[in-house]
């Protein structure tokens, strides 16, 4: 199992919510009603925000029938995709993510949510008219997010819109990526951090993986697809993108 996977999976059982917006607020021993309820606004927030953009800047038709959001997590996506298109499908690696996604979907009586482990990604018919992830692909090593990233292009049916964020700089001190490049390679180290900064011992490390503009423009363009715009993000020294895009038919050159 990739270490990715297997470091989502962990928090995915300890610290839900705080992998997804890792925020203290949102901490297991912190999380409340208020908390809560802040935190599914944010994602309502960020649909809306996505939606209005590829239909008022893109100046796309954004068809209202199957959407798939990979890395669904807890659900934060899902529930207000679900009142915006006909069938929304959750894609996580962590069944105890999903766990939590099908209990959120129960709590706000969403009943056109499918929820599925990225092992069943290849068993979808295509036709999405939407395929959707936000602060995923960061986690994910380059070479297979890249795979991933053909995989969910070749689910969109013709004419179908693609919002995915990725991560593209570290402009955080040489200081900062030593460290960080440390507590990748070594548990103990990791470990010894978490405790330094009050966290526990055991709290996995997320990857903070950077990707070629070039080589995304690169599988874009193979995989047939056009009508690309970039809105910049950023957070803490990462830099990043929201990359919108329309799949056309066929290969473009």
């Amino acid at each position: 199992m990739n270490d990715s996977d297997r470091a989502w999976q962990r928090l995915g059982d300890q610290d839900p919510y705080f992998g997804v917006l890792s925020h203290e607020e949102f901490l297991a021993s912190s999380l409340n009603e208020e908390s809560l309820q802040k935190f599914f606004h944010s994602g309502e927030a960020h649909i809306n925000h996505v939606c209005e953009y590829l239909q008022s800047r893109m100046g796309a038709s954004l068809g209202t029938e199957r959407v798939l959001d990979y890395g669904c997590g807890v659900g934060r996506l899902v529930i207000p995709l679900s009142m915006r298109f006909r069938e929304v499908v959750g894609v996580d690696v962590s069944l105890g993510m999903l766990e939590q996604a099908r209990r959120n979907c129960e709590k706000y009586a969403v009943q056109n949510a499918r929820l599925m482990h990225t092992d069943e990604l290849n068993s979808l018919a295509p036709g999405f008219d939407l395929v959707h992830s936000f602060i995923v692909f960061q986690h994910i090593p380059v070479r297979r997010g890249e795979q991933i990233l053909r995989q969910l292009i070749a689910l969109l049916a013709n004419g179908g819109l693609g919002a995915i964020h990725l991560t593209y700089s570290d402009t955080r001190s040489q200081l900062h990526r030593a460290v960080s490049a440390l507590r990748k390679n070594s548990s103990i180290a990791h470990g010894l951090m978490n405790l330094m900064r009050g966290a526990p011992f055991s709290r996995p490390f997320m990857q903070m993986n950077s990707y070629s503009i070039n080589r995304i423009l690169d599988l874009l363009l193979d995989s047939g697809c056009s009508n690309v715009h970039i809105e910049f993000s950023g957070h803490s020294g990462i830099r990043g993108i929201m990359l919108y895009f329309q799949k056309t038919t066929g290969t473009l050159l």
